[in-house]
């Protein structure tokens, strides 16, 4: 994380939010003030307590439901804290090297997800596969595809790459956003996803990872040919 203005004015809320954590003034189930009323508390504009509170619901701190509020999770306090105090700590990087390391962290999930997948972890990878695929014409595809990805990373039953996986994830989601990178036609998409649903149903752990190096070849080579200095993430 750099130190723009605009990074500053997020990390104000982050930093908010986590002192009404410690102090007491939210619990688990707490609702937030609205968007509004955030802005003119901390003197920030709107799309920066947005980008703060999508940023903590990816880390599972906070859920935001329709036309009720976003919410404390249902989290214990040493958790959150561990995961808003990682948020504020990353340094300035670079899109190439986060991808790298994306790559590193699915790889090893999926080999173990088609190792230790139960079938309850398959239920929930078939769910979020058709949410993905019904959702790819709509401005959720993006997070329909991570809410797959993250699937078949809980599948792996190691916590700390779900968690390495949840603290990149809000910074790759952006990326994709901003430089519009998922240009994948939805047939390849889909028929790569089943692909490594298969090969996790079979526990065929090299043919996963094979597959999902196929998957991800396009984003890795997009990533190490436009790293140039204006491709830092904010």
């Amino acid at each position: 994380m750099n130190h723009s203005p605009n990074s500053k004015q997020v990390d104000s809320v982050l930093k908010y939010v986590k002192e009404q954590l410690y102090s007491g003034c939210l619990q688990p189930g707490a609702r937030l003030p609205a968007e509004r009323r955030l802005a003119e508390m901390l003197g920030v504009g709107r799309a920066h307590v947005r980008a703060a509170l999508q940023k903590l619901e990816f880390y599972g701190i906070v859920q935001t439901f329709p036309q009720s509020g976003t919410v404390v999770a249902q989290e214990k306090m040493q958790v959150l804290e561990r995961m808003i105090t990682d948020a504020l700590q990353i340094e300035r990087y670079d899109f190439a090297s986060l991808v790298y390391v994306r790559v590193l962290l699915e790889i090893e999930a999926v080999k173990l997800c088609a190792r230790n997948r139960t079938e309850d972890d398959l239920m929930r990878i078939e769910a979020a596969l058709r949410e993905c695929e019904e959702k790819f014409y709509t401005d959720e595809r993006v997070s329909k595809d991570f809410a797959y990805h993250q699937a078949l990373a809980r599948g792996s039953h190691n916590p700390v790459i779900v968690s390495l996986l949840l603290v990149i994830t809000p910074d790759v989601l952006r990326y994709y956003q901003r430089y519009r990178v998922c240009t994948v036609p939805l047939e390849e998409v889909c028929f790569e996803h089943r692909e490594l649903l298969r090969c996790v149903r079979e526990q065929d752990e090299e043919g996963a990872a094979e597959m999902l190096r196929r998957h991800l070849r396009s984003l890795s080579e997009f990533a190490v040919t436009n790293n140039d200095e204006n491709h830092f993430l904010e």
